[in-house]
C-alpha cells in the first residue's frame, strides 16, 4: 500500500477520510468514494477492506434514502405511527424485505436526533400489547 505522501495531489483531494495505522506511521485509507485511487492503481487494498468500505459506503445510502421514505410515511399519515407501522409501510413498498421494527426504529432514533421528528406519545403495540412510541414529523402535531 503506498503512503499517502506518495500519492499525486489529485489522489489526494479524491480522499475523504483517512486515519492512522496504530503505529502512527502511514494513514490507511478507509473511504475513497469515486474508486478513482483503485480505478488508477493508486491504492493496493486486501480484499476484506474493499469489501468493508464498499458494504459501509452501501449501508450508508441506504439509511440515506430510507431516512426520506420515513420521513415521507409520517408526512403522508399524518397519525402517529408506531416504529413498526413504519416499518410495515416500507415493506409494503418493497423498501424493506420484512415489517421487522428495526428496518424503522434507527432510523427514526437518527430523524429524532436531527430534529426532524419526536415523539408525540404512546399506544399499544398490536404484536406486543406493550406501549410503544408514536412518531410525527416535528412541526405536524
Amino acid at each position: 500500500m503506498k503512503s499517502i505522501t506518495e500519492l499525486e495531489p489529485e489522489q489526494r483531494e479524491a480522499l475523504m477520510f483517512w486515519i492512522k495505522d496504530s503505529c502512527g506511521k502511514d494513514p490507511i485509507i478507509i473511504s475513497d468514494p469515486h474508486g478513482y485511487l483503485s480505478k488508477t492503481g493508486g491504492l493496493t487494498m486486501e480484499i476484506t477492506q474493499e469489501t468493508r468500505r464498499e458494504s459501509y459506503q452501501a449501508a450508508k445510502q441506504d439509511g440515506l434514502a430510507r431516512r426520506r421514505v420515513i420521513l415521507e410515511i409520517l408526512t403522508e399519515h399524518r397519525d402517529d405511527l408506531t416504529a413498526r407501522e413504519v416499518s410495515a409501510e416500507l415493506h409494503r413498498r418493497s423498501i424493506t424485505p420484512s415489517d421487522e421494527r428495526n428496518y424503522a426504529a434507527p432510523r427514526l432514533t437518527e430523524l429524532k436526533e436531527a430534529g426532524k421528528v419526536h415523539a408525540v406519545g404512546k399506544k399499544p403495540c398490536a404484536h406486543s400489547g406493550r406501549n410503544v412510541a408514536v412518531w410525527a414529523v416535528r412541526g405536524c402535531n
